[in-house]
């Protein structure tokens, strides 16, 4: 999903599918070089002058969610949230965060392009599942958002996997300062009961059963 398009819209209660948990071992070589690679984009990030140019915050920003893009398209996507303002004409490609922001792999990180995210924003991303943060929403300083986990039976903790699984964030949502939101045991969608709701009418909804959790699949070493 690339960050120009827009994030797919906010699906029925009966579309919202179930996703198990993925086990990966966060410490294999590659894992902690595709966090080191990510944390080095984030550095690169957090540095650059809130009056830098937009292409500049644009391809830091993208060096984080796409490392591996064709760049020359870079110049394309450098319309940020926060131009639309003096230009309505204007479609958001990139989303307008403020820094500090922390990520972990980003790899799998998809924010809509006319999202606005504010200071000090922590994700806690794998490599193994999807964070999605939809088109229009915004997002209070001091927010975490937690796609990972650790076993919690201690002979399974003494492994030292980690476990992934999916959020989803759906559009025009309103999330206010110091939020944190967890993945779980099920797929957690904030859902807006309509579009540019006030932070009180946003729903948080838990798709999945309420059951014993299924056996996860396990990701490849």
């Amino acid at each position: 999903m690339s960050s120009d398009s827009t994030i797919a819209s906010t699906p029925n209660e009966t579309d919202i599918a179930y996703f198990p948990e993925v086990v990966f071992p966060a410490g294999n070589s590659d894992f902690r070089a595709a966090r080191n690679r990510c944390a080095r984009a984030c550095r690169e990030f957090n540095t650059t002058p809130d009056d830098a140019d937009p292409e500049e915050r644009s391809q830091k920003w993208l060096d984080i969610v796409r490392p591996d893009r064709d760049r020359t398209e870079d110049s394309v996507l450098a319309v940020t949230h926060d131009q639309t303002f003096a230009n309505p004409a204007l479609k958001a490609k990139t989303p307008f965060i403020k820094p500090p922001v922390y990520i972990d792999y980003g790899v799998r990180l998809h924010v809509g392009g006319s999202t606005f995210i504010n200071r000090n924003c922590m994700i806690m991303d794998t490599p193994v599942a999807d964070v999605v943060i939809g088109e229009g929403c915004n997002i209070g300083s001091n927010c975490c958002i937690i796609g990972v986990t650790h076993p919690v039976r201690l002979d399974e903790r003494l492994q030292r996997h980690s476990i992934g699984q999916p959020v989803t964030i759906g559009n025009d949502v309103w999330i206010g300062a110091n939020v944190t939101i967890l993945r779980w045991r099920r797929h957690w969608c904030l859902l807006p009961r309509q579009a540019g709701c006030p932070a009180h009418e946003c729903r948080l909804r838990c798709a999945g059963p309420r059951g014993p959790f299924p056996q996860g699949r396990q990701a490849r070493s």
